[in-house]
C-alpha cells in the first residue's frame, strides 16, 4: 500500500476524485465578460485595440461592479500612444478597483504591466498549474510573496464586501470548479460595448474579462472538461470568496484500504458462492462511494480510487480468470484506436498492452500538421457535396501515407491534418519517418491534382510543419468522450512552422530539434532557411526547409548562393546579401525564402534594426 504514497497510480486516483465533483449553481458574486468571435468580428483585429479595454472598463465601473480583473496580458506597449493613454485614463478614473495580470517566468522573475499601468492597477500571477497528466485541479495563491490574480481580484472584492471568515492557504489547493464550461454567467464584449446590458446586471459583482474564442486557444483540461483560462481564473476567485477548501483525508484512507482488502479476503474463506461475495464486494463499494461523494459536498476529499482498487484486486483472485481479462483488454485496445492508428500497429499492442498507458505521460515525439492553403476560397467555389468529396480524398491520400509509415493521426481540423510519431509504440526513428511522411505527402499531392485536373477540379498545394521533442501524450477528455492526443509546447511549435510556409513560400518547414537527427542522413536535402523567435515563445531556433525528391537538382544549384546570401543577413551585411539572393532569383525567381529575405534586406538598409543578432522575431503566428 505504499503505492499511495510513491505515486504508482496517482493519475488515476486523482482522476477517480475529479468525478466527485457535481454541479452547483452559478456564484451570484462573480460573471464573465468575453472576448469572443462576435466580438473579434465586430472589432476586426486580434488583439484588441487598448481603447476597447478601457471603454469596457468605463461601461463596468459605471454599471457599479465591485471588482474588474482582466486576465489578458499587458507586458508590451501598443505601439499607439492615443490607444495606450486612452486605457491608462480608464484605469485611472475607474472607481472600481481594477486587476491586471503580471505573468511569473520559468526562471522567478515576475513580468508586470507595462508602463504606467503597473502603478496604476493591481496585480496577480494568472500561471496556471497544471499537472503532469495535463488537467487542472489544484492552484497555488502566492508565489515568492506575490499573489495570484485571484487572489488579488476576491482580496479586492472583500474589501468592499468584508466577511470575518476570509483565510488564504499557504499551500497548493483544489479549485473549486462549480461546474463544467459556461457554469458561470457569460457576456460577450461587444454587448458589453453597445449597453445592450442593463448596468444592474453588473452591479457589486466580479467581473472577469478574458478571450474564449476558439482560435486564440486559451482552453485547457479541468475537471470538468475543457475550459477557457478566464473561466478557470473565475473558479480560482470562487474558491476564495467563498471559502471552499477541500481537507485531504488520505491517511484515513490507506487504513480503511487496508480494512477493506482484509475484510474480503476474510470474507473469501467462508463464502463459496461467487454470487454472494460479488453482492458484498458491490454492497460495500457503493456504501463507501456514497460517503465520499458526501464528504466531497462537505469539503472533505476521500480516496474514492484506492479503497475500491483493494476491494478490486482481492475479489478479482476468486471472481475473475486471466483469460477474461487479457480478453477485456484486447477489446478495449482494439475499440479505442482503431479510427486512428494503422493495424499493424493495433495488432502490437494486442500482443504487448503493458506498452499502451491510459492518462498523460511525457514523451519525446515527432508531431506534424498539414493545411490547404487557401482553402477558404476554394470551399467558397464548391457546393457542399462536391467539397466534401473532395476534401475525403485528398484526407484519404495523406492519411494513407501517415499510417504506411506507423504514424497516429491526432486529428481532423477541417482541411488540416494533425500527425504524430512515436508512440503508443516506442520507435527510435520517429524523427526520419515524420519527414518522410512529409515529403511523401508533398510527392502525393501532385498526383492527386493531376487526377482533380482531369476531373475538372481545382489545383491546390499544402504547407507542412514538423517538429520534434518532449511533449503530454494520453488518453484526455471526460469520462464518455476523449481523445488519444498530445499537448505541450512543442506541438504548439509544429502548428507554428506550417503557418511560416505561408510566409516563406515554402512546402514543408520543420524545426531545428527535427534537423539534427536527419542532418548527415544523404537521403535528405535541407536548407537552413532563417533564424528566428516565432511570436509569444521564449525560444529561438534555426528553421529549415524539406526539399522534395522531385526538386533536390534545381535547389543544389542555387543552394550556395542561398547559404552565402544567408550568412550575410545573420550578419548584417545588407547590400553583400541582397547581391546574393539575387543571383538566386535570377536562376530561380520564384523561390521564396530568397524574395522574403531580399526584402528584409531592403527593409533593413533604410531602417537598420536596433541591436541585431541575427534573428528575426516574428510578429505573427
Amino acid at each position: 500500500m505504499t503505492m499511495m504514497y510513491v505515486g504508482w497510480f496517482r493519475h488515476l486516483r486523482e482522476s477517480f476524485i475529479d468525478s466527485l465533483y457535481t454541479q452547483r449553481s452559478a456564484p451570484p458574486h462573480t460573471l464573465i465578460v468575453e472576448i469572443d468571435e462576435p466580438t473579434i468580428i465586430k472589432i476586426g483585429q486580434w488583439p484588441l485595440p487598448l481603447s476597447v479595454y478601457g471603454n469596457i472598463i468605463t461601461e463596468l465601473s459605471n454599471a457599479g461592479a465591485a471588482t474588474i480583473g482582466i486576465d489578458i496580458n499587458f507586458k508590451e506597449s501598443s505601439g499607439n500612444q492615443q490607444e495606450d493613454s486612452a486605457f491608462i485614463q480608464a484605469i485611472s478614473r475607474s472607481r472600481t478597483p481594477v486587476v491586471l495580470t503580471a505573468e511569473i517566468q520559468p526562471d522567478g522573475k515576475i513580468i508586470h504591466p507595462v508602463g504606467r499601468l503597473s502603478s496604476l492597477a493591481l496585480q496577480g500571477f494568472p500561471n496556471i498549474f497544471i499537472s503532469s497528466d495535463g488537467i487542472i485541479r489544484s492552484t497555488r495563491f502566492i508565489v515568492k510573496e506575490f499573489p495570484s490574480f485571484g487572489l488579488t481580484v476576491a482580496k479586492a472584492y472583500r474589501e468592499r464586501h468584508p466577511s470575518s471568515n476570509f483565510t488564504v492557504p499557504n499551500q497548493a489547493t483544489r479549485i473549486a470548479f462549480p461546474g463544467p464550461a459556461r457554469t458561470y454567467p457569460f457576456i460577450s464584449a461587444v454587448d458589453v460595448l453597445n449597453k445592450k446590458i442593463p448596468a444592474s446586471f453588473f452591479k457589486d459583482r466580479i467581473v472577469l474579462i478574458g478571450a474564449t474564442a476558439k482560435d486564440l486557444q486559451d482552453y485547457h483540461k479541468t475537471p470538468f472538461g475543457l475550459m477557457s483560462g478566464v473561466e478557470i481564473q473565475s473558479s480560482i476567485v470562487t474558491t476564495l470568496v467563498d471559502q471552499i477548501f477541500y481537507k485531504n483525508l488520505y491517511a484515513f484512507s490507506l487504513i480503511l484500504t487496508g480494512l477493506f482488502s482484509a475484510s474480503v479476503a476474510f470474507l473469501a474463506m467462508y463464502i463459496k458462492r461467487p454470487i454472494f461475495l460479488v453482492l458484498i464486494l458491490l454492497g460495500m463499494a457503493s456504501v463507501y462511494t456514497i460517503v465520499v461523494f458526501i464528504a466531497f459536498d462537505h469539503q472533505y476529499a476521500l480516496d474514492l480510487f484506492y479503497p475500491n482498487l483493494g476491494l478490486i484486486f482481492t475479489g478479482a483472485a476468486v471472481l475473475t480468470t486471466q483469460y477474461s481479462v487479457t480478453a477485456r483488454e484486447k477489446k478495449h485496445i482494439h475499440e479505442t484506436f482503431s479510427r486512428y492508428l494503422a493495424p499493424q500497429v493495433i495488432k502490437e499492442l494486442i500482443n504487448n498492452p503493458d506498452a499502451l498507458r491510459l492518462g498523460g505521460k511525457k514523451e519525446n515525439l515527432t508531431i506534424l500538421f498539414s493545411d490547404i492553403r487557401n482553402f477558404t476560397a476554394l470551399a467558397e467555389s464548391m457546393g457542399p457535396e462536391q467539397l466534401t468529396s473532395f476534401l475525403n480524398q485528398y484526407l484519404s491520400f495523406m492519411t494513407r501515407i501517415v499510417l504506411e509509415h506507423e504514424g497516429v493521426i491526432d486529428k481532423y481540423i477541417g482541411d488540416a491534418i494533425m500527425a504524430f510519431w512515436g508512440t503508443p509504440l516506442p520507435n527510435s526513428n520517429h524523427e526520419r519517418d515524420g519527414l518522410v511522411s512529409a515529403l511523401e505527402m508533398i510527392e502525393a499531392l501532385e498526383a492527386f491534382n493531376k487526377q482533380n485536373a482531369r476531373l475538372g477540379n481545382p489545383v491546390i498545394n499544402v504547407g507542412i510543419g514538423l517538429n520534434s521533442g518532449e511533449v503530454t501524450v494520453g488518453n484526455m477528455g471526460s469520462e464518455k468522450r476523449f481523445d488519444y492526443t498530445v499537448i505541450g509546447d512543442s506541438v504548439n511549435l509544429a502548428s507554428r512552422l506550417e503557418g511560416l510556409t505561408k510566409v516563406y513560400g515554402v512546402n514543408i518547414i520543420i524545426g531545428e530539434s527535427t534537423y539534427k537527427t536527419i542532418e548527415n542522413d544523404p537521403t535528405f536535402l535541407c536548407r537552413e532557411l532563417d533564424h528566428v523567435q516565432v511570436k509569444g515563445k521564449k525560444h529561438k531556433g534555426r528553421i529549415y526547409e524539406a526539399i522534395p525528391p522531385r526538386r533536390h537538382n534545381v535547389i543544389r544549384k542555387i543552394l550556395n548562393a542561398f547559404n552565402r546570401g544567408r550568412e550575410a543577413y545573420y550578419e548584417g551585411r545588407w547590400e553583400t546579401a541582397q547581391k546574393e539572393f539575387a543571383s538566386v532569383l535570377f536562376s530561380l525567381p520564384t523561390d521564396g525564402p530568397s524574395l522574403l529575405l531580399q526584402q528584409r534586406c531592403t527593409e533593413f538598409q533604410k531602417k537598420p534594426p536596433n541591436n541585431w543578432d541575427g534573428i528575426f522575431e516574428l510578429t505573427h503566428k
